[in-house]
């Protein structure tokens, strides 16, 4: 049989072909006049992106980078910042934090599991000089949702940024900005926007700006926002930029305003939907109670190891999904749903699934997992 690879993980996502051959084509020194349209078209689709007014800043860097650069440029040493840690991205905050000698105090919460708005809040109250809040909008590694429009609603009325990492959450979830008035909002390019890895875009605020004005003391270099948005107010950049990366961006930029922002939560909500109707519906339980749109995490049944089920997708059908990670490596599998993903591609996978699964000996009625996910589909788009 032949066997088609098919990369339907999180992140990196299935790239877009226009995204490929943008880069493949791109050929420009970044000082020219062609790099700088380039680029003032680049900054106009990541406003809208981000459904801001405010400049959305890029670095050639991972997400991971995006997230240093908040770190680095608002918290000073000693300062005290409250993180959510409820998965391998929330830790990685903590982390950060912590290199950069900050005082971090912890919101633990379960791995799956959303945080309490409740909980956000008492921290806030015990804690009212903390410098920032850093929370990832939607854990990947948990398949779980956090409210991060309610807590907002908190951190507005406090001098305490609230800092998002959206990695997976914009292009997922409908997310506003301005609207809700996130300080420092990061996303990254190999996620929704369905290109390769290598860009970070981080939207700043006014406050945050404010704040990281009066701050003294941050050390930072290459991460430095002030840098950057001055060369980036003139379609320039502070140091050599990824062109070929750029260029891509571009042609993922036309591609999501073509099919809408909103058109693009609304696809990866309704393919998420019709997979977790599809895996309950064969008997298999989800991780998490307030699961992201982004991705499902999905618990194997009965003590099996959830690789053996990513092996024998990959061997038998080409389909690449991830893992758990940490301690959650070889309990779950994670199905993903952002960026270029479609109805076929979840139909595809789930019929695999089925295969994968009783082959390995669990027992349900074939087909009822596309039963259920069509059932879905047609309710949710009737």
């Amino acid at each position: 049989m032949l066997i088609k690879n098919r990369v339907l993980t999180p992140g990196p996502t299935a790239l877009l072909p226009e995204a490929q051959l943008a880069q493949a084509a791109a050929s420009m020194h970044h000082r020219t006049d062609a790099f700088i349209q380039l680029f003032r078209k680049v900054r106009g689709g990541l406003k809208q992106l981000f459904k801001t007014e405010r400049d959305v800043l890029m670095f050639a860097a991972s997400g991971s980078g995006g997230l240093e650069a908040c770190v680095v440029n608002t918290v000073r040493e000693g300062d005290t910042v409250i993180c959510v840690n409820g998965g391998k991205f929330g830790e990685r905050w903590m982390k950060m934090n912590k290199a950069y000698g900050a005082n971090v105090v912890e919101l633990a919460v379960e791995h799956g599991k959303p945080v309490e708005v409740a909980a956000v809040e008492k921290a806030l109250k015990e804690n009212p000089g903390a410098r920032a809040l850093f929370v990832t909008g939607s854990e990947s590694s948990t398949g779980a949702l956090h409210p991060v429009q309610q807590i907002s609603e908190l951190t507005r009325k406090t001098n305490t940024l609230l800092c998002v990492d959206a990695i997976t959450w914009i292009g997922a979830h409908d997310v506003r900005v301005d609207e809700w008035g996130l300080d420092l909002v990061v996303c990254g390019s190999q996620k929704a926007m369905a290109m390769p890895p290598g860009l970070a875009f981080v939207s700043i605020s006014e406050k945050a700006e404010r704040v990281m004005a009066e701050s003294k003391g941050n050390r930072r270099f290459y991460f430095d926002f002030a840098r950057e948005k001055k060369a980036q107010a003139t379609d320039q950049t502070a140091f050599t930029p990824a062109i070929s990366l750029v260029a891509s961006c571009a042609a993922s930029l036309d591609w999501i305003l073509e099919t809408t922002v909103d058109g693009m939560w609304q696809n990866a909500n309704l393919i998420a939907s019709m997979s977790r109707a599809a895996v309950k519906a064969i008997g298999l339980e989800l991780l998490s109670p307030a699961p992201s749109d982004s991705v499902t995490a999905v618990l194997t049944p009965g003590g099996m190891d959830s690789g053996v089920v990513i092996k024998a997708l990959k061997k038998k059908f080409g389909a690449i999904i991830a893992n758990g990670q940490d301690h959650l490596q070889g309990k779950i599998f994670r199905l993903a749903h952002l960026g270029y993903y479609d109805y076929l591609d979840t139909m595809g996978l789930l019929a695999a699934l089925e295969v994968v699964l009783q082959d390995a000996g669990m027992k349900f009625e074939s087909g009822a997992s596309l039963k259920a996910a069509q059932d879905e589909y047609r309710r949710l788009t009737a």
